[in-house]
């Protein structure tokens, strides 16, 4: 089965690589037809609205030589349409009177010459490098001058450029959607109903009549379940028909009335919704940080870039809060239900998010969104686990936070070139129409177990954090290596990079296509190193390895402050989560048996991840207050040395905690060999 899901998996990529190929040479080749004649119809446009301006003052009275201001207007005119190189306003003899244009322009001799012809009708030349729009000014049926917009002509080249990273950026976020979403039919179709058949025959072949198979709603394999449904069905009616007989010794047949169905579940089941739910939260972000800014003002008494990161911090924070108890929910009520209202939470704050009037306005929007947001995370979670076996565990985390990171990956990427189109808050009420498709997914096509019984609901104590905290195992894994790679992640990737992108002159498409770097490294490279870990077994050096990574792509941005740094500094660090962040919660399980067995492996999970969120929302406080005193690049370097301080403490402890068992073994085995002389 595993064999023919690769191969109608390789053949449907290779279909799609092709068409999404062919799709983007069409696009590509429209767009080059497309692009010149309509930036020559923009200038056009603005050159009639120039127009107007200067006839208001002529039909006024005042000559055109004699207009005061012009060339400030102009100054203006250039500094909202940056695309525009200068603005010439010529009389009708071709004399130049006003001229204005972007720093560094100088008009060309040949330039010069166009000027000072005049031509009665709207034409655009090319002359040494710029595309010259020449517009007749012709004020009360009398021309008296020419009006000349000019662009330059490497300027569509670039357009052409930025259009084409959108494309492919586009297409490989497309690629991905349709990965997971042809992932979710394969097992919906396919893979989930012959392991239920497969159930089902093995019942019937242990002379056990008792169970059904569940129906059908996409028309693959399961279409064989009515058919088999029919005849236990009619074998449990013709039972119930004899009387007591031998044959009850040896079948068994479910009582009158009564219908059980064998249900398979499988990751696939969730993973597409999961996916969806995290692609519209992270819609917005390559740009929340600026949309925050938005609602900045002097007198709030902090710092902008303070002020800045708080949305993400308290979004963090109560995403910590919520875990605990979203987890015991979730067990309690089952996995749809708990995912279908979790998303609907996200939903409701999105929305309200989108319509924020003030920065408490969107604090409050925020930290309901991440209740929705925590409520939905926890209970993906909770399901890879209860459908993972032991020996998985880390393959099943790494599919996990491969699902979780490509929508996040694909959400950034879409989401910058989308706001550079819709706007911001537009953006975000896409993002929760996509969050309420993500809930009817759900409701449509993840069952609810009928034979599940609620899993009772354990409250957390203090006596548990205690418990967990005493354990030195424990400790170390959660304060210098899972806090680390969170402040590491919220506080470089979510907040400053935004941010330091902008800064540098990168629009939201550019951005976000940089952002994505470090979601294509964890879905690359996650699910082959948590293979390998599983493997080798030697977990604390995955770890180990890392945070040393994280601290080098802290440094890499600071010695290589460019775009192109941040890029390789986002796509390391990336590398070093698809390392480092797997195997923790399988270290834990693995060195704190015992601490974990007392407390409850539910809840030693729960207060694992509550306190690695703490990194979560210290990550924006600690570089909003580094860059407002420092700046970027030492702020870089300061998160930088947080991870190398902490992964050196925490290889040095366990270092000393393996030698410390190895001579608690040495001298247990020699007490053993005394006593046995």
């Amino acid at each position: 089965m595993k064999s023919l899901q690769t191969r109608l998996s390789l053949m449907v990529a290779a279909l799609m690589i092709l068409a999404t190929l062919a799709l983007a040479a069409l696009v590509l080749r429209n767009f080059h037809h497309d692009l010149p004649p309509e930036m020559a119809r923009t200038v056009t446009a603005l050159s009639y609205s120039v127009s107007d301006v200067l006839e208001k003052a002529y039909v006024s009275g005042i000559p055109l030589e004699q207009l005061v201001g012009t060339e400030e207007f102009l100054d203006g005119v250039l500094k909202d349409h940056p695309a525009i190189a200068y603005v010439v306003v010529a009389d009708a003899r071709g004399t130049v009177l006003y001229q204005r244009g972007q720093p560094r322009w100088q008009a060309p001799p040949p330039l010069l010459a166009l000027f000072g012809r005049a031509g009665s009708d709207i034409g655009t030349d090319t002359v040494d490098g710029f595309f010259n729009t020449s517009v007749p000014l012709v004020f009360q049926r009398q021309r008296v001058g020419t009006l000349h917009l000019g662009q330059r002509a490497s300027l569509v080249q670039q357009r052409l450029q930025e259009i084409s990273y959108d494309v492919a950026t586009v297409l490989v976020v497309a690629s991905l959607i349709a990965f997971e979403l042809m992932r979710f039919v394969l097992s919906f179709v396919i893979a989930t109903p012959a392991c239920a058949m497969r159930d089902f025959l093995q019942h019937i072949r242990a002379g056990d009549f008792r169970h059904y198979l569940p129906f059908d709603r996409l028309g693959g394999v399961g279409q064989l379940s009515a058919h088999f449904n029919h005849v236990v069905a009619v074998l449990n009616q013709r039972y119930h028909a004899l009387a007591d007989g031998a044959a009850a010794a040896r079948f068994r047949f479910h009582a009158p009335g009564q219908r059980s169905t064998l249900y398979a579940a499988a990751l696939d089941h969730i993973r597409w919704p999961f996916f969806l739910l995290i692609f519209a939260d992270s819609l917005s972000l390559s740009f929340f940080p600026v949309y925050v800014g938005q609602f900045y003002e002097p007198g709030m008494g902090l710092a902008r870039d303070l002020v800045v990161g708080l949305p993400i911090s308290v979004f963090m924070f109560v995403w910590a809060l919520s875990m605990p108890w979203a987890g015991a929910w979730s067990d309690h009520v089952g996995h749809r239900k708990a995912f279908v209202v979790g998303a609907a939470i996200t939903t409701a704050g999105l929305v309200l998010t989108a319509g924020a009037h003030s920065l408490y306005d969107l604090l409050l929007w925020r930290s309901l969104t991440a209740l929705g947001y925590g409520l939905v995370f926890i209970t993906a979670q909770s399901y890879v686990t209860a459908h993972t076996p032991p020996a998985q565990r880390t393959r099943g985390m790494a599919v996990f936070l491969s699902s979780f990171f490509a929508g996040s990956l694909s959400g950034s990427a879409i989401g910058g070139i989308l706001s550079d189109r819709l706007g911001h808050s537009h953006t975000i009420l896409l993002s929760a129409l996509l969050s309420l498709a993500a809930a009817a997914f759900v409701l449509r096509f993840l069952h609810a177990d009928p034979n599940r019984s609620a899993a009772p609901r354990k409250k957390l104590n203090r006596q548990d954090f205690k418990i967990l905290l005493g354990n030195k195992h424990f400790v170390a894994i959660t304060f210098l290596a899972a806090v680390p790679a969170k402040i590491a992640l919220t506080g470089f990737l979510y907040y400053s990079a935004p941010l330091y992108l902008k800064l540098l002159g990168n629009n939201q498409s550019a951005t976000g296509r940089v952002m994505m770097a470090y979601g294509l490294a964890i879905i690359l490279l996650s699910p082959a190193i948590a293979k390998a870990a599983d493997r080798l077994g030697r977990l604390r050096g995955f770890v180990s390895v890392g945070g040393y990574a994280a601290a080098a792509a802290m440094f890499v941005i600071y010695f290589y402050d460019s775009t192109p740094g941040a890029l390789a500094a986002i796509t390391l660090l990336g590398v070093a989560h698809s390392i480092g962040v797997s195997p923790q919660l399988a270290l834990i399980n693995d060195f704190c048996q015992d601490v974990v067995q007392q407390v409850g492996s539910g809840t030693a999970t729960g207060i694992f991840r509550l306190i690695e969120r703490s990194g979560n929302v210290l990550g924006p406080i600690i570089a909003g207050l580094l860059i407002s005193q420092f700046g970027f690049r030492q702020a870089f370097l300061g998160i930088g040395l947080i991870s190398l301080l902490c992964t050196t403490c925490f290889t040095g402890l366990f270092f000393w905690f393996e030698r410390q068992q190895g001579r608690a073994a040495l001298f247990q085995g020699k007490e053993t060999g005394n006593a046995v002389s």
